[in-house]
């Protein structure tokens, strides 16, 4: 029988669903966007929607994690800090990206 370490399975598990979900939400974010406002459920950071900013925590924190793991060969708590950096870049990266990009769409010629 093969055995994985929790932390492994945990930051898998996190890449996987946070991935999976940030790009679900990046290409039904109409449809999403329209449900949440119709239902008056909504919190922005500095124009950006919350929902895409925590995925990619999420998933950034599951990429970081791995990489602790597999290539740093850290454990435990030491992976979870090396996952929660990951998870800033992560953040910071989609914030950066998800405030640029609405401001270089062009106006109706």
């Amino acid at each position: 029988m093969i055995e994985i370490p929790v932390e492994d399975l945990v930051f898998v598990i996190c890449t996987l669903v946070g991935g999976g979900l940030l790009l679900l939400s990046v290409l039904l974010d109409d449809i999403i966007g329209g449900v949440f406002d119709a239902l008056h459920i909504g919190f922005d950071i500095g124009g950006v929607s919350l929902m895409p900013l925590l995925l990619a925590f999420i998933s950034m924190f599951g990429v970081g994690g791995l990489f602790a793991t597999q290539v740093l060969d850290l454990h435990g708590g030491p992976a979870a800090i090396v996952g929660t950096v990951g998870g800033v870049i992560g953040f910071l990266i989609v914030f950066v990206m998800f405030s640029v990009l609405p401001s270089s769409v062009s106006s109706v010629p």
